[in-house]
């Protein structure tokens, strides 16, 4: 009876330990929270400037390079849309008129792309479309425009391209008509490119 009295102290000894160890360990617990908002906002707005315009070719260079700037309407003119873009998919236009005089004849149409967004911007699609009928255009240097690897930086990125657009020396007239429309086409989207953080390593001490 004795043994079995002691086993039942030891028994309820036991239990009250173990419930003592339980409080102890939450009364000692902190728990650390960190608590924040994020937000994700940009302005956009990649658009043609105003050193968009046309330049006679230099001859005395062989393959063709920029010369003195054409005078409004002398032979051509750049006219540019409107630059308040504000959203990604907004086109901003640039209407050039040309006036080429013979076969042969040409002149350099110098386009200059500003990103005054937030956010960095990257090419992501450039074609020429509607030149086949009399018209040549090409880039007159060496320089060449790259989709998804040429990026301008926010705020401060700017491209700067030529395009020699030459009457084909082989063709009577350009078109049908004798013009012809065609379309240099730059599209740019904001570069996505995803940040990463390196392993951080843990400390007690």
């Amino acid at each position: 009876m004795k043994k079995t009295n002691k086993k039942n102290h030891a028994l309820i000894v036991l239990v009250v330990l173990l419930i003592a160890l339980a409080v102890g360990y939450a009364t000692f617990q902190t728990a650390l929270t960190v608590s924040g908002t994020a937000t994700g906002t940009f302005t956009w707005n990649v658009h043609f400037t105003d050193a968009t315009k046309l330049y006679e070719v230099d001859a005395s260079v062989e393959g063709g390079a920029k010369g003195d700037a054409i005078a409004t309407d002398s032979r051509g003119k750049v006219t540019l849309g409107d630059a308040s873009t504000t959203g990604q998919n907004q086109a901003q236009t640039a209407t050039v008129t040309v006036d080429l005089k013979y076969p042969g004849d040409a002149v350099i149409l110098e386009t200059v792309i500003k990103n005054d967004s937030t956010q960095d911007a990257k090419l992501t699609g450039f074609e020429v479309t509607g030149a086949d009928k009399g018209l040549i255009i090409t880039q007159p240097n060496s320089a060449t425009i790259t989709p998804n690897t040429d990026k301008l930086t926010a705020k401060t990125g700017i491209c700067t391209a030529q395009f020699l657009i030459k009457w084909d020396p082989t063709a009577d007239k350009i078109g049908t008509s004798g013009s012809q429309t065609f379309t240099i086409k730059f599209t740019y989207s904001q570069d996505t490119t995803e940040k990463s953080m390196t392993t951080l390593t843990h400390s007690d001490s």
